[in-house]
């Protein structure tokens, strides 16, 4: 058998990996409107504009290709850093909590259905915390940061549990649960920053800085 030119060789890599890369888009896509059940091989090929036979012949099977997709995702939709020298905690978590509630809402779909099918496949809901997961640690390492301003420490984890879970309900689900949600959305990532340095016992100072309560 002959051998391809040097200069045909990785022209078909590119091609390749922009058809898988296509293929992990379309079934995070497909997974994130319809669930498992209606994220045919069918349906997420016909999404990404390739043959079907192209989705086997790469991946192999729809399990392999729904979780290389969800776990794709999840690193894409990685949490933002909070500053390593804070000086306005409350402007700093708010900017923060705003950019997980975007990040969130963004992939809303994704996670109802990763944690609504958990059961059936637990590896894609583990894929699909795993930024929830770093999103916490951020947190915990940025309250660890503010030191002497934090005056009720053992509240630390409680604070960040409270936190997190109050921005997954409102990602996910402010538009169906409105009288849970009253506080205007434009307002929401003010507010939980708020509480969230409350629980703590950290105020802001009238500079803009941190002050311990």
């Amino acid at each position: 058998m002959s051998r391809a030119p040097d200069d045909v060789r990785p022209a078909s890599a590119a091609a390749r990996d922009e058809t898988r890369a296509r293929l992990l888009a379309a079934a995070a896509r497909v997974y994130a409107q319809h669930g498992y059940q209606g994220a045919t091989t069918r349906a997420i090929a016909a999404e990404a504009g390739v043959n079907e036979v192209t989705l086997f012949r790469l991946f192999g099977a729809k399990e392999a290709l729904l979780d290389e997709a969800i776990a794709t995702e999840a690193e894409c939709l990685s949490t933002r850093p909070l500053p390593r020298a804070p000086v306005d905690p409350r402007r700093e978590l708010a900017a923060w909590c705003g950019g997980e509630l975007a990040r969130m809402q963004g992939a809303r779909g994704l996670i109802r259905n990763c944690f609504a099918e958990s059961d059936e496949h637990p590896s894609h809901v583990r894929h699909a915390v795993a930024g929830l997961e770093s999103a916490a640690g951020e947190l915990r390492r940025y309250v660890a940061r503010l030191g002497g301003r934090v005056t009720a420490p053992e509240r630390r984890d409680a604070a960040v549990g409270m936190l997190l879970s109050a921005l997954i309900a409102d990602a996910v689900g402010r538009d169906e649960m409105p009288g849970v949600f009253r506080m205007p959305e434009r307002d929401a990532a003010e507010r939980y920053a708020d509480v969230f340095l409350g629980a703590l016992g950290v105020e802001a100072g009238a500079d803009g800085g941190g002050g311990a309560a």
